[in-house]
């Protein structure tokens, strides 16, 4: 935001003042597109301006306006993660992603847009990390530390108090009201720890409340599915034997709760790999 402070030579002036932005609106005609882009001695132009003009006349203009399109294959040099909407998927080094949230200064959440299927839940860790070493140097060289280890906390999904994406009180697994009554579980969200170590990881329950709703990551139960309708496994503790929390793909899908996870079929999801990058632009 523009503010401005009058000085203190000021405070003898008597009646009232005001500060005022005058705004020049001009309307750009397609052909004249490169005219207005022309260097300015007086003026720079921001990066995105030409993207942007472009996206506005081939009417494009959409939550992932100025960066690749979901399926087009690109390098992270290519992507501009500061201007990229919660929700977004895109493919870098050919891997396709789901863009979760900017988490300030040049760091960004995104996580595997499909689940690493056929790897049982008992080997989730290593089939995470890995798909880790497998990643390209350059995405690699991008993503932060994060703890070494997650203090998860542990609750069963009949414990707490549930509503539906109408907020209305059932129990379908959307969110939960209550999950700050559970300190351990509630306070497990996922952030950058210097000293920590640069990895993949499994999301808590705490970071897709977080991030489930309109405007987030995942605005609805269908978009919090892995890609191809597949469940996916979180890192929070579930408070009985063999039992785990994971995103749902029963019922209409994108609901969650912990469940026998011997009863999970290997083929319909898994393990779903998230990793902050940073990047400084």
């Amino acid at each position: 935001m523009d503010a401005a402070e009058m000085t203190a030579a000021a405070n003898a002036i008597p009646g009232e003042y005001y500060y005022g932005i005058h705004v020049d609106g001009q309307l750009i005609s397609p052909d004249r597109i490169n005219d207005f882009l022309a260097a300015d001695p007086n003026y720079t132009h921001h990066d995105d301006l030409s993207d942007f003009l472009t996206a506005v006349q081939n009417g494009s203009i959409d939550n992932n306006w100025g960066n690749p399109g979901p399926d087009d294959n690109v390098q992270p040099d290519q992507i501009n993660f500061s201007i990229m909407a919660p929700g977004t998927i895109f493919t870098m080094a050919n891997e396709q992603y789901r863009y979760l949230e900017n988490q300030g200064g040049g760091n960004h959440l995104i996580i595997r847009n499909d689940a690493i299927r056929g790897v049982h839940f008992t080997q989730k860790e290593s089939a995470i990390t890995n798909w880790y070493d497998s990643l390209s140097s350059e995405v690699r060289a991008m993503v932060r530390p994060v703890a070494d280890n997650f203090v998860t906390g542990a609750i069963n999904s009949s414990v707490l108090t549930w509503v539906n994406e109408a907020n209305e009180e059932v129990n379908n697994s959307w969110l939960p009201t209550d999950i700050n009554n559970f300190p351990d579980v509630a306070n497990d969200v996922t952030q950058v720890v210097p000293g920590g170590t640069a990895r993949a990881f499994s999301l808590s329950l705490a970071d897709v409340v977080r991030l489930s709703g309109p405007g987030r990551a995942f605005p609805n139960s269908t978009e919090r599915m892995s890609a191809n309708n597949g469940h996916w496994f979180l890192r929070t503790g579930a408070d009985a034997p063999n039992t785990a929390w994971f995103v749902r793909r029963e019922f209409g899908g994108g609901f969650m709760g912990s469940h026998n996870w011997q009863m999970f079929d290997l083929v319909q999801g898994g393990p779903r790999p998230a990793i902050i990058v940073h990047q400084s632009n």
